[in-house]
């Protein structure tokens, strides 16, 4: 983030990896009506793993003139006449998209961007998918 990118992409593969990793505690109800309670597991392996199978990630794509740009650095993010944020899930679906700035986009254009965000998006998650994979691996031996 020192050197250049943008913060919502950063902070999306972040939060994808922060709730890979998380696990929560077995939880039961016991009882019933108003005496019901719940049940806490003290065994520390009695856990189960968020899914992260369908959550997106963040690609941002700037305007630049007749093209557009990815992972820009401020000074170049500051010449942008734009930029779209595009929500990728793995699959390659689109599940959000904003466009921000002072420069209009064609519709073309825009269609190109969202094309290569998919394309960037997917990329990035069989990434992060591979290391988030690696690090279960060496984290239960």
């Amino acid at each position: 983030i020192q050197c250049g990118g943008n913060l919502f992409d950063a902070a999306s593969f972040a939060l994808k990896a922060a709730l890979h990793s998380t696990t929560m505690p077995d939880v039961s109800v016991a009882g019933e009506g108003i005496e019901m309670e719940l049940e806490i597991s003290d065994d520390p392996y009695k856990v189960w793993k968020l899914n992260t199978s369908m959550c997106p990630i963040c690609i941002t794509l700037y305007q630049e003139g007749e093209s557009f740009a990815v992972d820009l650095t401020e000074e170049e993010s500051e010449c942008s006449t734009g930029h779209i944020h595009v929500g990728v899930l793995p699959s390659g679906e689109v599940s959000a998209m904003e466009k921000s700035g002072a420069g209009n986009l064609e519709p073309i254009a825009l269609l190109e961007m969202i094309d290569a965000a998919i394309r960037i998006g997917t990329d990035i998650h069989k990434q992060l998918h591979s290391h988030l994979l690696a690090e279960s691996t060496t984290a239960t031996l």
